[in-house]
């Protein structure tokens, strides 16, 4: 068990809010994430599993900037991993970029033409 930063209630593993006081305990979990992503770097730099997991990390938090460099690093060294294309978009047209992101989102769908997530962003953004 954990305990509630608010309140010290222990709260459930896994919970997301503590049921004492009802605060957030995403930024606990997202914190975690960062942490033992950045622990596994440590140990393998080059590990790209742990990094596309700080890069979500970072993008749950907020951090755009951060988690657009990481999963860039990521695409840079595993060009045929289609979701890390389509994180890049996502963050690429949130950050207008559009250029940027529709070629992320063509990525994504010449490598998987079924991914959903992809698809509805191209049809969203493209105005199909």
């Amino acid at each position: 068990m954990r305990k509630c930063p608010n309140c010290t209630a222990e709260v459930a593993e896994g919970a997301n809010f503590c049921a004492t006081c009802g605060t957030s305990l995403r930024p606990l979990a997202i914190g975690r994430m960062m942490e033992d992503a950045r622990r596994a770097l440590d140990e393998n730099p080059n590990d790209l599993s742990a990094r596309y997991n700080l890069a979500l990390a970072y993008k749950l938090g907020g951090m755009d900037d951060l988690a657009l460099q990481e999963f860039q690093r990521v695409a840079d060294r595993q060009a045929d991993f289609a979701d890390v294309h389509y994180e890049l978009a996502q963050l690429l047209l949130k950050a207008d970029r559009r250029g940027e992101a529709a070629a992320a989102l063509q990525r994504v769908l010449e490598l998987e033409p079924e991914h959903e997530g992809a698809k509805r962003l191209w049809e969203r953004t493209s105005g199909k």
